[in-house]
Formats: structure tokens, C-alpha cells, sequence
């Protein structure tokens, strides 16, 4: 089973991430996949943080410690692979984009990435082939989803362009890419997970055309076997482990609301226990036949779920009081994901551990609100309230980079006037020195003011802003040794003392966005208005980044705050979106984030949905349309009225 996230480089119809580990610390982190891991997770178990990169979220990582994953650089997403030493570009196709999705214990990387010509082309990466395409010619655009340990790669592709119509396919060196079909001649299929012996799941629309669909999965040797009698608008597979056991979520009956399933071959299609509940389904299944999940008790309270035949269903937290997802799950039985904004690893033995108590040499201040893969050693990739991608090494370590807590800001964020943004940082080698460089996000860059002794500092410097707008701020600090950590933040600079703005983080459920594997992620959101005037929207999420200037409609009663208009997605134009930001303080309630974004098919002229985080399983609208997200940093929030 391989470690996948999702991708927002192209849409399904109607539905839906160099630094140097010193030699110390390699032998712990890169442990090779036949080393052997502890029996148990010790209780007190510590991890040092290596960075790896900002603004970024991962697809996976191996037991050599190997990580794929993708950053947004200047508003696009760049595919990138760290190989436990240096972090390396994995390049395009001529284009300027590129999203990784799954990797494997061989360190070969699928993804999507962008053509010179328009198109965006599956793909697969090694260190000795590189970038391979897997379009053969008249194929139009395509996406992998998925990758197994023999190499063969699955996803969906336009067999016929320039229709609409997309279909599963399986690719492989020997036989290409090989259209997997569908349940009928007018409907459509996706396929988002293949195991080692080469059986793909996912689902295909009904036998007389798209609308409801179902949960299949496609044998090596060919055919597609529907999973649930009763169709539904989002019944899908999405995981499959090498005993062949399937899990996803379907309709078990009429109602049509889609609950986690485990099918397998004595018993079927078999419910995990979580009915009655407005909607659930299953992300991942081990080798050992661990289920983690996602349930929704209403359209807006969502709670991850764990499963095992001996112990039944455990829920994340309490529904409609805490607010939790589960991300990822190893062969040791161990758990990572958040719960009320916090990172966890769970196991049976140790129940529901807090990282951030349990980093060694970070600063104070850093929390990480999320852990969202891991590996069978333990090795975590986690998000930090900092704005970025870190590796959490199980175990003592020494000759690491520093870590830089989150970026603070004092002071209005007005036009022209003097902002003093501040950070601390730690490093575990007290005897490094240090340097740092503020880029302010407008061009422009300054050298930091650094203090500190012992490995403990924190760093300071001053910048005015001369037009209002959306600012990506961004801060590295270096030590002597070559080793480097960066922290990144948003910095909304209104032109008055009457803007409506806001700025923080928001926990994006699996299965809010149409492409891909269904993966929890973290998102973050940018607003301005000034009346009509400098109105702006910028959205980072499951590999979609959303900008916009052209805002048709803005409201606001106090307690919420609602955008509309349109924008471009990774660079491209003609998407339409739409964002409410609710204030919890306000509501008596939690903070809410709600995004949707959409484009038009140009030959079916419909309506398709890129993401969705207030929708079903599919990002189908549906009757779940309040907003759904809360915010999870300490410093995102919202200000209405005058600032």
C-alpha cells in the first residue's frame, strides 16, 4: 500500500510538497525498508525536526525516509522528492506545474504535471529514468493517483479528447497505458488505488451514464467488479491493501448516504459501525487490516475514525464537540492526523499522544497542528503553525538545521506604515552560529537582526508596505554549518482603517477535492476588502492555488464574511470561486472556513467542482453546503469592521 495524497492539477467530471541530514542522523531516519522496527512504540517516545520545505504538503514517505511532496513556489505547485540528503525538483513537461501523488519503496514518484502545450500528462519519476510520461498519443489530459512496489501506475485519462468522458486506466514499461473502462457506454471511472499483485479500486458512473455511481475495482487480468448493489453520488474504493481487501465509502440501501465499508471476498461489502451518521468513509487500509476514516455527525462536525475487526470503531474525539480527522496509518498500528488543531500519533497501547510535546530542541512557540504521513519506522511528515513542511526523526539526534517557530507581526497592517515581524528559533548543536534574510513578499529582501546564544535566539526585523494587498512573507535562517529552516506567513496590508480582511490555516477534509486519493490536507486563505475597492482572494489547498482580484460580490454581517468571483488555479484562468469565512468569537460557535471552487467543461459546458470543503465525498454539492473547516493556527484569524 502505497502513501498518497491529492492533487488539484486537473478535474475529474463533476466531482473532484536541499536540506542536508548530517551522516549522525542518517542511519535513524533512513532506516532501509528490511530494518527491523520496534515490537512497540515506547510511551515516551521524543523526535527532532528536519525542515523540509514551506507553503508545501506531502504524498508520502518510504521506510528509506525518502519523501515525496509538492511546494507552492510563486502561486504554482512544483513537484519535489527528498531523498533523505537534498530536496530536488522533479520537473515538467514544458510547462510550469506539477503535482506528486503516491510513492513507493523504490522511490519511484507519480504525479501530474504540466505540458507546454496546455495539457496536464500523468506521470511517472525515478533518480535513473526521470520523468516519464505516460500519455500515449491522442490522449488528452490525464492524472495518477496511485503507484505500487512493481511500478505500475493508475489514475484517469481523456481516452478521447476533446470529450469530457474520463476513464480509469493502468499503466505499466510493458504495456503502456491501458484503459480500464467503465460500468457502461456513456459513464465514466476513476481509479485511486492499486495494490502490489496490480488490483485497482475506485468507481465508475452506472451503466446508463454519470450521475450515480459505484465502488469497483479492476483484477489484474482484466474486467471491473462492482463492489455495492445500491449506487449512490459518491460510492467509491479508495484503498486497497495486497490481501485484496477494499475500503471507500457506499450506499448500502435507498438513502443513498454513503457510509465506510470494507468489502473483502468471504464477506462483501461489510459496514465499519458508523450509522447513523450523516456521511462517512474509509481512507486506508493496512497490510494488517487497520481502517482509518472520516464521519461527519452533520454536514459541518467532522471526526476521524479508526477500525479494527478485534476492537470495532473508535471515534476521534466527540462528535459535534471536538473537531479531529485521522491522516495516515502504518503496519505498526500507529496513527497521525489532528484533533482541535493539535498533531497527534495514536496507537492502541498509548492512546492519543500530543507531538508538539514530544519535538525536542524547537522553539517554544511551535506547534504542529498536524501529522499527515508516516512510515513503518515511525519517521512522521507533520505541519507546523510556521507555514511549513517538517520531518519529525524518531529518537536523539544532532546536526540538524535550526527550527524557526511561527513569523509574528506587530502593528496595523496598513499601507506605509512600519511592521515589526519577529520569530524564535532553536538549533541542537549550540555551537552553530547563525544568519537570516526577511523576503518581505513585494520584491524585496533584508538581512534579520539575530540574538540569542546556546542554540536558543530569535530574530527581528522592520518593513513598511507601499500598496495594499496579499503578501507572502517569508524567513530563513542559516547556520554555519550550510543547514537552513524557513517559516512563512500572509501579511494583509489594507489602504484604510476600514477593511474587511482575514488570514490563517483551515483543516481541509479528505475527498474536498476532485482529484486524486481522498487525503486530509491543511489549507490556508488570504481576504481583503475596502469597499469595491482592493478586493482580494488568495486560497492554498490540496495543490490548488487560487488567486483572485476579480471579486464580483462581498458581504459581510459582523459574524461572517462571504467572497465571490473569479480567479486563476495554478496560473490558469476562468475558475470561479467562492469563500466564507465565519467568525466563532462572533458566533458563540468555532471559526468556520468554507471554499469552493469550479470551472465550466468548454464541451459539456456543466459545471465541474475542483474542490469543495463543504461537500460530500465527491465534492458533489449536496445537502452539506454550510461551511465546514475550522481554523487551526494561533494566528489565523479574522477582523471585521474597522482594523
Amino acid at each position: 500500500m502505497q502513501k498518497r495524497t491529492t492533487n488539484g492539477l486537473a478535474s475529474l467530471p463533476r466531482r473532484r510538497l536541499g536540506f542536508l541530514v548530517a551522516a549522525a542522523c542518517a542511519t535513524l531516519a533512513l532506516a532501509g525498508p528490511g530494518a527491523a522496527a520496534p515490537a512497540k512504540t515506547p510511551a515516551a517516545t521524543t523526535y527532532r525536526i528536519v525542515p523540509l520545505a514551506p507553503n508545501s504538503f506531502p504524498a508520502g514517505i518510504n521506510n528509506k525516509g525518502q519523501v515525496a511532496f509538492t511546494e507552492f513556489v510563486g502561486g504554482l505547485p512544483r513537484a519535489r522528492f527528498y531523498d533523505g540528503a537534498t530536496v530536488r525538483d522533479l520537473g515538467t513537461f514544458g510547462g510550469s506545474s506539477a503535482v506528486v501523488n503516491a510513492l513507493n519503496e523504490q522511490g519511484q514518484v507519480a504525479g501530474t504535471a504540466e505540458t507546454a502545450v496546455g495539457p496536464f500528462h500523468a506521470f511517472r519519476w525515478s533518480r535513473t529514468a526521470g520523468l516519464v510520461d505516460l500519455n500515449p498519443p491522442g490522449v488528452g489530459n490525464s492524472i495518477a493517483t496511485d503507484i505500487n512496489a512493481k511500478g505500475q501506475v493508475v489514475g484517469t485519462a481523456q481516452f478521447t479528447p476533446p470529450s469530457p468522458r474520463d476513464l480509469a486506466f493502468r499503466w505499466s514499461p510493458a504495456t503502456g497505458m491501458v484503459n480500464l473502462g467503465s460500468l457502461g457506454p456513456e459513464s465514466e471511472s476513476v481509479a485511486f488505488a492499486i495494490n502490489d499483485p496490480g488490483t485497482a479500486t475506485g468507481w465508475s458512473d452506472g451503466p446508463t451514464g454519470p450521475i450515480l455511481t459505484q465502488a469497483v475495482k479492476w483484477p489484474p487480468g482484466g474486467g471491473l467488479v462492482p463492489l455495492n448493489d445500491f449506487p449512490s453520488i459518491a460510492s467509491s474504493g479508495l484503498d486497497i491493501n495486497n490481501a485484496g481487501q477494499v475500503v471507500g465509502g457506499a450506499a448500502f440501501d435507498s438513502r443513498l448516504n454513503d457510509q465506510a465499508f470494507l468489502w473483502t471476498r468471504e464477506g462483501g461489502l461489510q459496514g465499519l459501525g458508523t450509522e447513523p451518521s450523516f456521511q462517512s468513509w474509509a481512507d486506508e487500509i493496512t497490510e494488517k487490516g487497520l481502517v482509518i476514516g472520516q464521519l461527519y455527525t452533520t454536514p459541518s462536525d467532522r471526526n476521524g475514525v479508526i477500525w479494527s475487526r478485534e476492537n470495532g470503531l473508535l471515534t476521534v474525539g466527540t462528535p459535534t464537540v471536538d473537531f479531529s480527522d485521522t491522516a495516515d496509518a502504518n503496519n505498526r498500528g500507529q496513527v497521525v492526523g489532528t484533533l482541535n488543531g493539535r498533531g497527534y500519533i495514536w496507537t492502541r497501547a498509548t492512546g492519543f499522544v500530543d507531538l508538539t510535546s514530544r519535538v525536542v530542541g524547537a522553539p517554544p512557540d511551535l506547534t504542529l497542528f498536524s501529522g499527515l504521513v508516516l512510515n513503518d519506522n515511525g519517521t512522521i511528515v507533520a505541519a507546523t503553525d510556521a507555514g511549513n513542511l517538517v520531518l519529525l526523526v524518531p529518537e536523539a539526534c544532532h546536526a540538524l538545521p535550526p527550527v524557526s517557530g511561527p513569523v509574528k507581526i506587530t502593528g496595523a497592517a496598513r499601507v506605509n506604515a512600519l511592521l515589526s515581524f519577529s520569530a524564535s528559533f532553536r538549533d541542537v548543536d549550540v555551537r552553530d552560529t547563525h544568519k537570516a534574510v526577511w523576503s518581505w513578499g513585494d520584491g524585496s529582501k533584508t538581512a534579520a537582526t539575530l540574538s540569542g546564544k546556546n542554540g536558543t535566539g530569535s530574530v527581528s526585523g522592520q518593513h513598511a508596505y507601499r500598496a495594499p494587498g496579499i503578501y507572502t512573507v517569508r524567513l530563513t535562517i542559516t547556520d554555519s554549518t550550510g543547514k537552513s529552516s524557513t517559516a512563512e506567513r500572509k501579511v494583509v496590508v489594507a489602504e484604510s482603517g476600514t477593511a474587511v480582511a482575514g488570514q490563517g490555516a483551515f483543516a481541509s477534509p479528505a475527498n474536498a477535492a476532485s482529484t486524486g486519493p481522498r487525503r486530509a490536507a491543511i489549507g490556508n486563505f488570504a481576504f481583503l476588502s475596502e469597499g469595491a475597492r482592493n478586493a482580494a482572494v488568495e486560497v492554498n489547498v490540496a495543490g490548488l492555488v487560487l488567486r483572485s482580484t476579480q471579486v464580483d460580490a462581498v458581504t459581510s454581517d459582523g459574524a461572517r464574511v462571504s467572497y465571490s468571483g473569479q480567479g486563476t488555479v495554478n496560473g490558469r484562468a476562468d475558475y470561479r470561486f467562492t469563500l466564507t469565512a465565519t467568525s466563532g468569537a462572533k458566533t458563540g460557535g468555532k471559526d468556520r472556513v468554507h471554499v469552493r471552487i469550479t470551472h465550466t467543461d468548454p464541451a459539456s459546458k456543466a459545471e465541474v467542482v475542483d474542490y469543495d470543503n463543504g461537500a460530500g465525498a465527491k465534492g458533489a454539492a449536496q445537502k452539506a453546503a454550510a461551511a465546514e473547516g475550522s481554523l487551526v493556527l494561533g494566528e489565523g484569524k479574522f477582523t471585521f469592521g474597522s482594523r
